[in-house]
């Protein structure tokens, strides 16, 4: 095989294989990284302007793994001269759009991100231990093949519809991924009404109650959860996210993480 092969090859170029690429910069392994995106953009449908991050920076995409990174948000922060205007501040949950911003900086250092390349098959060749990957160059519809030995996903999730609503026409109903592209749209209804209880839909449905008064909507939100729950952040539920748990949960037996996941779930269907 004279082809190069890659250590790693990552599909997708999200937050997760995002910060990957940033850890990876500067090891001398080598990486490469694709996205269909036409660029990165973090959930642009709810870019909502004063919404900001439920965890605090210093979970940004480098900083927990490595505190010395140069694509530290403190690092974005300086190089962008706002170190001492953040300081100042006193705050430790930035905007989501900054946050877009950080990640679009870090996107910006890295030459081995390619977006607008959709990765459109994987295949494995046990004999050689390679993968190999055909990629589709969305700008000039050719397809190229990679190889790696080892490939990490990174795709993020897709958006939920109930099927009964798959085929109703976008004007009347959509995600709440999309909600910033339909808004003006909706506000010159009589009625809107969220459904879910979910971060998202709060944030929903408050910025649609800010405006209540100007476009005289009424408002409802529906949910089958018996009620709205607040976020829990204390000290033992974030030990959840330590290294020594995940050591510990991946060590378990199949069924007892399976069971753990599921009760852990009531933890990112919340609101702050």
């Amino acid at each position: 095989m004279n082809q190069e092969i890659f250590d790693l090859l990552g599909v997708g170029v999200g937050p997760f294989n995002l910060g990957l690429a940033c850890l990876a910069h500067s090891i001398p392994i080598k990486t490469i990284f694709f996205d269909k995106a036409d660029d990165f953009q973090w959930h642009p449908g709810l870019m909502i302007s004063d919404a900001t991050l439920q965890i605090p920076f210093i979970a940004d995409l480098v900083s927990f793994a490595d505190p010395t990174n140069p694509f530290s948000f403190l690092n974005y922060l300086k190089d962008t001269s706002r170190l001492y205007q953040f300081y100042i501040r006193e705050s430790m949950y930035i905007l989501r759009s900054e946050y877009n911003q950080y990640c679009q900086w870090a996107v910006s250092q890295l030459s081995n991100l390619y977006f607008k390349h959709e990765v459109v098959n994987i295949e494995y060749s046990p004999k050689e231990k390679i993968y190999q990957v055909t990629v589709l160059n969305k700008q000039t519809n050719k397809i190229h093949h990679y190889f790696a030995k080892n490939i990490v996903l990174g795709t993020g999730t897709s958006p939920s519809i109930p099927y009964f609503c798959e085929n109703l026409p976008s004007e009347k109903i959509c995600h709440s991924a999309e909600y910033l592209k339909f808004k003006a749209q909706y506000q010159k209804s009589k009625s809107i009404t969220i459904i879910g209880s979910g971060q998202s839909a709060a944030e929903i449905f408050y910025d649609l109650l800010k405006d209540i008064d100007s476009h005289k909507y009424s408002l409802n939100w529906f949910t089958r959860s018996p009620r709205f729950y607040p976020l829990e952040y204390s000290k033992l539920t974030l030990e959840l996210t330590s290294p020594d748990y995940m050591e510990y949960f991946f060590h378990l037996p199949p069924e007892k993480r399976d069971s753990l996941i599921d009760s852990q779930k009531i933890y990112t269907k919340v609101l702050i």
